[in-house]
């Protein structure tokens, strides 16, 4: 007895399956891109809920290319000695993201952990909220914070040109 082999012929799929495929995958990106930072604006409680870490300053707790979530805070009281803060940087307008290792009254110091010397104290009007922490520890996504940076550098680039 013979055996038959069945072929399957595999159909085409129609081209407008494949260009309703790709414009979802899109849209799914773009929501992503533009919703999420908007979403933990308002879950997070300030304007620059995402950070990425650009230098060893914070190593071993926080390395270059982390992503870590910052909460926005409303009243002094609400930070310790301790806490991982993000603040406005002098006059360049850049972030920094160090530790409080102390606070008087209109005043907050503080410190990269792998740095030898503490920074000059701010005020805090400048500061922009604290590190998500999770059981005691700053929540941080490893390496997600390089695509970030990788990006802002494309997009200052092009400006520059």
């Amino acid at each position: 007895m013979e055996q038959v082999e069945q072929i399957e012929i595999k159909k085409k799929k129609p081209i407008w399956r494949k260009v309703l495929g790709n414009g979802l995958y899109l849209i799914f990106i773009v929501a992503i891109v533009f919703g999420l930072p908007r979403l933990l604006s308002s879950v997070l409680n300030t304007p620059y809920p995402m950070a990425a870490i650009t230098s060893g300053s914070m190593w071993p707790v926080l390395e270059e290319g982390d992503l870590v979530f910052v909460k926005g805070i409303m009243d002094q009281s609400e930070l310790q000695i301790g806490d991982i803060i993000v603040y406005r940087a002098g006059t360049t307008g850049g972030f920094t993201i160090h530790r409080i290792v102390a606070m008087k009254d209109a005043s907050i110091t503080t410190k990269g952990d792998a740095n030898f010397g503490e920074d000059a104290p701010i005020v805090f009007k400048d500061v922009v909220g604290k590190t998500v922490t999770i059981g005691g520890k700053t929540f941080r996504i490893p390496y997600l914070g390089s695509v970030t940076v990788f990006a802002s550098n494309l997009k200052n680039d092009s400006r520059t040109k």
